[in-house]
């Protein structure tokens, strides 16, 4: 999936999500006796801005929710030299950098657009990995947000996933439309296709999901946006970690 087709899925979620808002406003502004005139024009106003807000404020309710705190310049100076390093060699645009005092190892990418990108990474996993593993996982995530998969990813997670909890059979459903079952095969394949290093990346996988520990912090409606997803999330994204593992063997 290219970042065309993954923006302008995203961008249906938001456009279906505001119309619905705009039907719920118009059902109960009726029930309570408002001329429809006036509710059409107003109701799509204030779904627009409700949804204009959700828009603004998706990475920052994300990070929230799993605990993520800015990295510090210093703190950290092996990751962030490496982060910058990939960004230079491969032209991507420098992430903002964000830390989960975790033991779990993982590592997710938040982000609407390359240029608003938030690279999370957990202690764990620092601690876990070396600098080979650890660059092709920075390149994957990377690559993740270059093509807005995790744009995409982000909209079901606060759009779908969040608000429908409770069943998550539709959450399934709808969000099996919208993400091809390639989509991180693909991410795989950019990112080792960058570092020319596939066993980087499919060592640093399989570390991670032999560990088999998982993140503190970890609500069911964003546990597909990790790179090794947890347990039971909400939003299935196609290949298992394993699958991948086996692909990159083949590589």
């Amino acid at each position: 999936m290219d970042s065309t087709v993954a923006t302008f899925r995203a961008s249906l979620l938001f456009m279906a999500c505001a119309i619905i808002d705009s039907l719920f406003l118009i059902a109960i502004g009726l029930l309570a006796g408002i001329d429809l005139v006036i509710l059409l024009p107003c109701s799509l106003v204030l779904a627009s801005i409700w949804i204009l807000i959700v828009y603004r404020r998706i990475d920052s309710f994300i990070l929230k929710r799993i605990h993520a705190i800015p990295a510090k310049l210093g703190n950290y100076p092996g990751f962030q030299n490496l982060v910058e390093g990939v960004c230079i060699s491969y032209g991507f645009r420098k992430p903002a950098l964000f830390v989960v005092e975790d033991v779990a190892p993982n590592m997710m990418m938040v982000g609407r657009s390359p240029q608003c990108s938030n690279l999370v990474v957990t202690t764990g996993l620092l601690d876990r990995v070396q600098r080979p593993e650890l660059e092709g996982l920075i390149a994957h995530e990377l690559s993740r947000s270059r093509n807005r998969i995790s744009y995409l990813e982000g909209a079901l997670a606060i759009l779908v996933a969040w608000p429908w909890s409770f069943i998550p059979t539709l959450v399934e459903k709808v969000s099996a439309k919208f993400i091809d079952p390639w989509s991180i095969a693909e991410i795989d394949i950019a990112a080792v296709g960058l570092t020319r290093y596939p066993p980087g990346l499919g060592k640093a996988l399989e570390s991670i999901h032999s560990d088999g520990r998982e993140p503190t912090h970890n609500p069911r409606f964003c546990r597909h946006m990790w790179i090794n997803p947890p347990s039971e999330p909400l939003v299935v994204t196609g290949f298992s970690t394993n699958d991948r593992i086996a692909a990159l063997a083949e590589l």
